[in-house]
Parts: C-alpha cells; structure tokens; sequence
C-alpha cells in the first residue's frame, strides 16, 4: 500500500482513496532528485576532466648562451662561432 493512498469502506466493499501528498513528502524527493542530479553531472565532470590529455609543451631551443653556460651540452666546439 502506497504512503499516498488510504483504504475506506463504502457499501461494503473496499476502495482507495488518493490523498494529496505533504510538504515533507515533496521535500524528501525533491532533495532526492536533486542529489542524484549532483552525483550524475559530478561524476560525468570527472570523467571528462580525466579524458583530456594535457598539452605537451615543446622543450626550447638550445641557445649559445646555455651553450656558454654548460659547456659540456650542445654545440661542439668547432660549431661555435
């Protein structure tokens, strides 16, 4: 038996009767509706967060004063000008 409806008698025989449904009742499912709609679009937000792949960036050139600076990377010494 729904919490909505009440058995009544009437001539003998049993009928149901719909009664409106209380401000708490609209509440809860209300509330409940929305929670499962934060789950939902949290849990599709993650996956799409976790389905993009992040940029690679490309590494800089090689300067000749990074060359001046470590002078065992890069250019050999017959390069350098």
């Amino acid at each position: 038996m729904s919490i909505t409806t009440t058995p009544s008698r009437v001539e003998g025989g049993d009928v149901v009767t719909v009664r409106a449904p209380t401000l708490g009742w609209a509440l809860r499912r209300t509330l409940l509706g929305l929670l499962i709609l934060f789950v939902f679009v949290a849990a599709a937000a993650s996956l799409l967060y976790a389905s993009i792949e992040p940029e690679e960036t490309p590494p800089a050139p090689f300067s000749q004063s990074q060359a001046d600076t470590h002078p065992g990377l890069g250019l050999d010494q017959s390069q350098r000008t």
